[in-house]
């Protein structure tokens, strides 16, 4: 009676999957990182803290000009060649950026992010919706419409953010923090992780 219940196709595979949740929920625990939410706001607020003294423009050309810059660079992010060429125009040697999935420093790792990122999207089209500007500090409201053969089985994902960034005295990009949804737009259309974060979504409701 045992062995049939123990060879019963059901019980088989309830044990497979049983077991297949237990190699998931082991390299989950095995590549998980500690809990770093408090070093991570510690550095914004110091890289913050460094903007403080952020020159205003000389004048509104200037400011327009590097606004336009950076506005137009965000519309070119899904373009390599582009990334390539524009991002040391854009970007101050020591840059700072998050954009709520990685944190890098400097205009040559910014770049090479991006590149990254370029190459991994068949497409990615940002629309600039809004510009606003509290001292010298400006929030670029943006649409983002991508897709990537990792993401929905490709089919495009439609997100929206705020970047706040800073300029130096050449209108370069020395801050630069999105604010953006990366679990509903970016790990909700992963494999197996989108039915994860489902299933805690269902269970906050």
């Amino acid at each position: 009676m045992l062995g049939n219940f123990l060879t019963h196709p059901v019980t088989t595979f309830v044990a497979g999957i049983l077991v297949t949740l237990a190699i998931i929920a082991w390299l989950l625990s095995t590549y998980s990182k500690p809990n770093e939410s408090r070093q991570k706001i510690a550095e914004f607020h110091q890289q913050l803290a460094k903007q403080s003294t952020a020159p205003p423009f000389a004048s509104k050309i200037e400011e327009t000009a590097a606004l336009e810059r950076f506005k137009t660079f965000l519309q070119g992010i899904g373009d390599a060649e582009y990334i390539k060429r524009e991002t040391l125009n854009v970007y101050s040697s020591d840059a700072y950026l998050d954009d709520t999935l990685t944190v890098h420093h400097g205009a040559a790792a910014i770049q090479d992010y991006f590149l990254k990122t370029a190459q991994t999207v068949k497409s990615c089209k940002v629309t600039i919706d809004d510009v606003s500007q509290s001292g010298t500090s400006y929030y670029i409201r943006w649409t983002m419409v991508f897709a990537a053969p990792a993401l929905s089985g490709g089919e495009p994902v439609h997100s929206i953010g705020i970047s706040q960034v800073y300029f130096d005295r050449e209108g370069k990009v020395t801050f630069h923090q999105d604010f953006w949804d990366s679990g509903q737009n970016f790990f909700e259309h992963l494999p197996v992780v989108k039915g994860v974060i489902g299933y805690i979504r269902t269970r906050l409701q």
